[in-house]
């Protein structure tokens, strides 16, 4: 990506696609424009393609309602749609689907490098991994960049914590122009803020500004200090990343009342300033996102009173000069909101950034320190912008591994892991990943144990049954779907019914973030949740969708889901439980029948002469918890109600299988 202006930032996403459930949303739109751009359709200047896009979006998809009605206006959105999918390299900018992204629609991702087995991510995750390891930030020339991941990495790899806010302002605050040795230097000074030394707003006037911010400070008090003050001269400091030339004046008027009544404070001055204050363009550049001063609504409220409310306020209280500094500090707040969450949500999908309780930091430090300190990464270069984002030959395109983007070679890789695995007190790296596993477990115990006790996750499974879908987000994440949720919470559950013995990380086909809440439903053909016991596999299937949409919706992949692992379990007994909000008389009886029904293997050769599927509602799951009836009872009961012969399958049939259950 290349910065439009010397005062763009990085911009990971599009302001015009902003969301919070980008893994599935991405797939989802990656998906249809491969579609549509088979048999070498062109993008470029083709509005009827791309109208036919957007409507395909709105006809396949809940992700927007319609409200577009001319072609152009359809073919610009279905454009701005596809924006932020060529940042990572998914797509190039004639909208062709690169190898990457036919690799992930696909799932045939290059084989992992010795380091990604470790890290052991989903497909979904290693995808992203690879991708912002390669996606480079241009300065407005095109000629030299960085690579805002790596420095992401190499900064975390050397500190444990960084407060949320602090972290994204920094990255954004970088520059393109710098090179290695200087981005070095960054990390190493940040010591002293996370030494307490110095606070993050000075380390960042001190260090990426073009000037010393006191000069700015001197600067600006002369500027302000002047009879005529030339709006040019005024938008060199009050800069406006988006637009300085709309931005500016707006500021210059502020100023001035600020100044006006600053020298001679009356009414009509206070109520000019706080008239001002309430325009978002003011709020955003010296209020941090609110009206800049305190005040009272009420018919009599006095100057005095204004005055004593904001006695602490620097934009009054302080020097002419400290307007910029309130400035600078509250455009840095705007930018965290502005573009943060986007770098946050998207950089979020690699798997290894923990962003838990606004603290940024790597789960799996060590490894990456070492990499990190023992090798110069490069994180900065100088090639032409046109030779890598538009040559879709260039690396960004094309499938590579993480190690392959930090150009290590496996001889350097394996020197690293033998130092991580000394670290590590381990013998040999090869136990590397295990250790690590080891330590996600607990982690995730951790959060399991802290986040979703066993009343959270009954609390969350009553609010699917009545869909309270904001509660549900707020308490879990809003980084997935509502339906992706619940298969995350359906392990939960089945960890409580299981007494705490079922591994549920290894049973989830989804794909997690680095705090290990979910991300998206994994692509592929596996069934949601796989459950491995000492006698027998157990597939838990789990649906949202109502009695009237189920036979058509989830009929046949639970079948096929279970008779595929049926038959690769061979003469493991195999067990499926779907588990919805609400059942289905006649799915029910369908996947009854299925115990005397020869089935196929979907991909391969191979069949079985039935299938053990029983469902459950949500609220008869709830009631099995709230009674304390574990795992091993539940499928024994259902294994034990099996029909020998084949036999009629009435309605009911369920009855006394779940009465047998709750009975003592």
């Amino acid at each position: 990506m290349k910065l439009k202006a010397d005062t763009s930032v990085l911009n990971y996403g599009d302001t015009s696609f902003r969301r919070k459930k980008y893994l599935s949303e991405y797939r989802i739109l990656l998906k249809l424009l491969s579609q549509h751009m088979e048999n070498n359709q062109v993008w470029v200047k083709n509005n009827r393609l791309q109208s036919d896009y957007y409507t395909s979006v709105i006809d396949n998809t809940d992700l927007f309602n319609r409200n577009e009605s001319t072609q152009a206006k359809m073919a610009k959105r279905g454009r701005t749609l596809t924006n932020s999918l060529v940042k990572t390299g998914l797509i190039n900018e004639k909208r062709e689907i690169s190898p990457v992204g036919k690799a992930w629609l696909s799932m045939k991702l290059k084989p992992r490098d010795p380091l990604e087995k470790i890290l052991n991510l989903s497909e979904d995750n290693l995808v992203f991994l690879r991708q912002w390891s390669k996606v480079r930030l241009y300065n407005k020339e095109g000629d030299h960049y960085f690579i805002p991941f790596m420095f992401m990495l190499n900064l975390l790899s050397h500190y444990r914590r960084i407060p949320k806010k602090d972290f994204l302002v920094f990255i954004h605050s970088i520059p393109p122009t710098l090179n290695d040795q200087q981005l070095n230097d960054l990390i190493q000074k940040y010591s002293d803020v996370a030494n307490g030394k110095m606070n993050f707003n000075e380390f960042i006037d001190r260090y990426l500004d073009n000037q010393n911010l006191a000069n700015v400070v001197d600067d600006v008090q002369k500027l302000l200090s002047s009879d005529n003050i030339d709006q040019d001269d005024f938008n060199k400091y009050f800069v406006n990343g988006k637009s300085t030339d709309s931005a500016g004046p707006i500021y210059l008027r502020f100023v001035k009342a600020l100044i006006n009544f600053r020298s001679k404070p009356t009414v009509a001055r206070m109520k000019e300033l706080v008239k001002q204050g309430a325009l978002d363009k003011i709020k955003k550049a010296f209020g941090f996102g609110k009206n800049p001063f305190k005040f009272s609504k009420k018919r009599e409220y006095t100057l005095d009173e204004f005055i004593d409310d904001n006695s602490d306020n620097d934009l009054i209280n302080t020097s002419l000069g400290n307007i910029f500094v309130v400035f600078r500090n509250s455009k840095r707040d705007d930018l965290v909101h502005e573009y943060g969450d986007m770098t946050y949500r998207l950089t979020n999908l690699a798997g290894v950034v923990s962003y838990s309780n606004n603290i940024v930091s790597l789960p799996l430090r060590p490894v990456f320190e070492k990499i990190f300190t023992s090798y110069d990464i490069s994180m900065s270069g100088s090639e032409n912008y046109k030779d890598f984002d538009l040559n879709f030959g260039s690396a960004l395109y094309q499938q590579s591994t993480f190690l392959e983007s930090l150009r290590l070679s496996d001889n350097q890789i394996d020197s690293v892991l033998k130092l991580v695995a000394r670290t590590m007190g381990l013998d040999n790296y090869q136990e590397i990943a295990k250790e690590v596993e080891k330590q996600n477990n607990l982690r995730f115990e951790k959060l399991v144990r802290n986040k979703f006790p066993k009343t959270t996750v009954l609390e969350l499974l009553q609010q699917f049954v009545s869909r309270k879908d904001d509660l549900i987000a707020k308490t879990v994440t809003d980084n997935a779907p509502i339906p992706d949720i619940f298969e995350y919470v359906l392990g939960l559950a089945w960890y409580y019914i299981s007494n705490k013995k079922v591994n549920i990380r290894s049973a989830y086909n989804l794909s997690l973030d680095a705090d290990f809440l979910p991300l998206s439903h994994a692509a592929g053909y596996q069934g949601d949740l796989e459950f491995h016991y000492e006698n027998r596999t157990l597939l838990l299937e789990a649906t949202l969708m109502d009695h009237n949409t189920q036979k058509r919706g989830e009929l046949e992949p639970v079948i096929r889901h279970t008779v595929n692992l049926t038959i690769e379990n061979g003469l493991q007994p195999t067990q499926t439980i779907f588990v919805a909000s609400e059942l289905d008389d006649n799915v029910m009886n369908i996947f009854r029948a299925t115990q005397f029904i020869e089935l196929n293997h979907s991909a391969k050769k191979g069949s079985t002469s039935g299938i053990n599927i029983f469902a459950l509602s949500i609220s008869e799951l709830i009631k099995l918890m709230k009674a304390n009836i574990n795992d091993r009872k539940i499928l024994n009961i259902i294994n034990d109600a099996m029909d020998s012969n084949p036999t009629q399958v009435k309605n009911n049939w369920r009855t006394p299988i779940l009465e047998s259950m709750t009975s003592l």
